[in-house]
């Protein structure tokens, strides 16, 4: 055993103890489980889809799955640099995006009587203008889920 040995252990015991407790509705990035009834958890997406103007295109209660239809996140010069906000840019060199949207899929399934996941997915994409003249899907970086749970949760 080397001399730095100990010291290396103290400090991982020392990082281990300052680890967070899991909060209480546990949520990834873009899945979260709530205490609420499969119906009222239904209800209340619905709402928050309403609010946030998220026109359903597919609605199937009995699988839990909702999807909605394309909307504009940003229109015009400014969506270039908005895209970073909540995606991560398609490798397309000289691309300059003058529009990005997004739609969503949601999965509600009870977990028991009185507990129910939610998973979101956001289908996102942005219209290069210069280099392909085209639309070009775009990893999400969690912020669209994240925002569509914490709704969900607070109306809950």
């Amino acid at each position: 055993m080397t001399r730095g040995s100990p010291l290396f252990a103290t400090i991982l015991f020392m990082l281990a103890g300052c680890a967070t407790p899991p909060p209480q509705d546990p949520m990834v990035n873009d899945t979260s489980f709530y205490l609420g009834r499969f119906d009222k958890v239904w209800e209340v997406t619905m709402k928050v889809l309403e609010k946030k103007s998220l026109e359903v295109k597919e609605l199937d209660r009995e699988n839990g799955e909702i999807t909605t239809r394309f909307t504009n996140y940003s229109v015009g010069p400014k969506a270039h640099h908005e895209l970073d906000k909540i995606a991560e840019r398609p490798e397309v060199r000289l691309g300059l995006y003058t529009q990005v949207g997004y739609s969503v899929s949601i999965k509600i399934i009870a977990v028991n009587d009185m507990s129910t996941q939610v998973k979101i997915r956001a289908n996102i994409e942005a219209y290069d203008t210069n280099a392909t003249r085209k639309w070009h899907p775009c990893k999400s970086k969690g912020v669209i889920e994240r925002e569509l749970l914490e709704r969900i949760r607070g109306s809950l």
